[in-house]
């Protein structure tokens, strides 16, 4: 009997951000989808991964009011038709009114 090999999926995710009022999601930047770093598959969920990259964001982008969105893909360079594996969003809510 022969043994099953172990397999490695290897995902991309893409941020996307919707200002307050906009209609549509915009790329966060260039250079999107980015991989998700085989060190963190090896030993944690790519929801994981989804909940802190958005739960640092709130953080890191509090000049930002609006909503992110992370599209997770198993594909690197994803098509327009491809669905992705995972989709999560969070609201920024920016800088609250007095802070500097």
């Amino acid at each position: 009997m022969r043994t099953r090999q172990p397999y490695w999926q290897s995902y991309w995710y893409d941020l996307r951000l919707r200002d307050e009022g906009a209609a549509s999601f915009d790329p966060l930047g260039p250079g999107w989808p980015q991989r998700i770093p085989n060190t963190w598959l090896a030993t944690r969920s790519v929801h994981e991964f989804a909940t802190r990259v958005l739960t640092d964001a709130v953080d890191e982008l509090d000049d930002l009011r609006g909503e992110l969105r992370i599209l997770v893909y198993t594909e690197a360079t994803p098509g327009p038709d491809t669905e992705p594996v995972l989709v999560r969003s969070i609201e920024l809510p920016g800088r609250a009114r007095g802070r500097h």
